[in-house]
């Protein structure tokens, strides 16, 4: 943590450079650079509101000009408070933390309530871990429970109502389809079979057969008389 600590302050440093104010001679090139942003919204309304666009322009800029030079005593006393203000506390942490630390002690002991509370930084990373981190964990799992239990239970059930009709489709393909057909084609092969045995294509045989035929209808007709 010192580290990064360190090339902040030097990056720090280094920036100031270009925003040394006017007060103390410098150019302020930080504010002039960010001086648009914040004036580009009030200069076009003044200008838009006054009937006369460029003598009120020149009379403001004379007016923020003699405000500039008004309060340049004010913003010298600010940064001579600001500059005691800071090396006080230089100092006053030197005195605590380094020759006398048992001041720090003290004050530790008999405001614990409030080091604690500043030593765990207003306790925002554990709200932030009981609320956000534990809720997106929580949410995680919930819809992880929900995929597991509902998504992938209603596509492997699908899978295997699917497996199971196919089975039974196929058992009854298999037993009463193709038996109906091969059963028909069986009738048939066995019929033509004793049906080719009849239908020799000789004319003896049918000759023979007719004779039959005849002496069958005679014999039943004289018995039946």
């Amino acid at each position: 943590m010192t580290l990064p600590l360190i090339v902040l302050a030097v990056g720090a440093v280094f920036v100031g450079f270009f925003g040394i104010p006017g007060a103390l001679g410098g150019g302020n090139a930080i504010e002039s650079f960010l001086e648009p942003s914040f004036t580009a919204s009030e200069s076009h309304g003044a200008t838009a509101a006054s009937p006369g666009g460029t003598e009120a322009g020149e009379h403001a800029g004379e007016t923020a000009e003699g405000t500039e030079h008004a309060s340049r005593g004010l913003e010298l006393g600010l940064m001579a408070l600001s500059v005691f203000i800071a090396a006080f506390g230089i100092w006053l942490a030197n005195k605590f933390y380094v020759t006398s630390p048992e001041i720090s002690e003290n004050l530790k002991t008999q405001w614990a309530g409030a080091h604690r509370t500043l030593s765990n930084k207003y306790y925002v990373d554990e709200v932030y871990n009981a609320t956000v981190i534990a809720g997106t964990f929580a949410g995680g799992r919930g819809l992880w429970t929900f995929d597991r239990r509902v998504v992938d239970g209603a596509v492997n059930g699908t899978s295997w109502m699917t497996v199971i009709s196919a089975w039974f489709s196929s058992l009854t393909d298999r037993t009463i389809v193709d038996g109906l057909v091969n059963l028909v084609g069986r009738i048939c092969e066995e019929g033509s079979f004793w049906f080719r045995k009849v239908q020799s294509g000789l004319v003896q045989n049918y000759a023979l057969l007719m004779l039959f035929g005849v002496f069958a209808f005679v014999t039943v007709y004289l018995f039946s008389r």
